[in-house]
């Protein structure tokens, strides 16, 4: 399946999935769903950009192809189908908002090493720090205006058959 032609059906700020497979080297192959959310325009032109950069510094070039895909938000999941698309790209969003928090502590907030080898000089340490990184989570508040694609996601999709 070429999942950006197929994603290139969808319209801004709409949604899809399509039952998909990934094939583990082996002869078996582990059933799941594939998710593509059209990215807005912010979001898109952010993507593009990122690859325009990544190639930059391997020299090399960006493929039409790589940039069209860059339009789309794609997720593979093999949660049951009890759980919405919605809910499995909040969860993604979710998830996503974690690792981005992680990273800024460990990189504005020097938590990728601790500068102590006494067990509790360390847990006092980390204890600051985390509790220094909470209060800037919040007052920033990034977790509910950030996410992958863009924007909120809306309640209106499309179904692939």
């Amino acid at each position: 399946m070429d999942v950006v032609q197929v994603a290139g059906k969808l319209k801004t700020t709409r949604n899809m999935e399509c039952p998909a497979w990934v094939h583990n080297g082996k002869d078996t192959q582990i059933k799941g769903r594939l998710l593509i959310v059209r990215r807005g325009k912010q979001a898109t032109e952010y993507a593009q950009k990122k690859l325009r950069q990544q190639a930059s510094k391997k020299q090399t070039t960006v493929t039409e192809a790589s940039l069209e895909a860059a339009r789309y938000f794609f997720a593979w999941t093999t949660l049951p189908s009890t759980w919405s698309r919605k809910q499995v790209l909040e969860l993604y969003r979710s998830r996503w908002q974690i690792e981005l928090a992680f990273k800024r502590m460990k990189s504005i907030m020097d938590l990728g090493h601790l500068p102590k080898t006494d067990p509790e000089s360390c847990r006092a340490w980390l204890q600051g720090k985390l509790l220094t990184a909470l209060l800037v989570e919040r007052m920033i508040g990034a977790a509910k205006t950030i996410s992958p694609w863009g924007y909120e996601l809306d309640s209106a999709t499309e179904q692939v058959a």
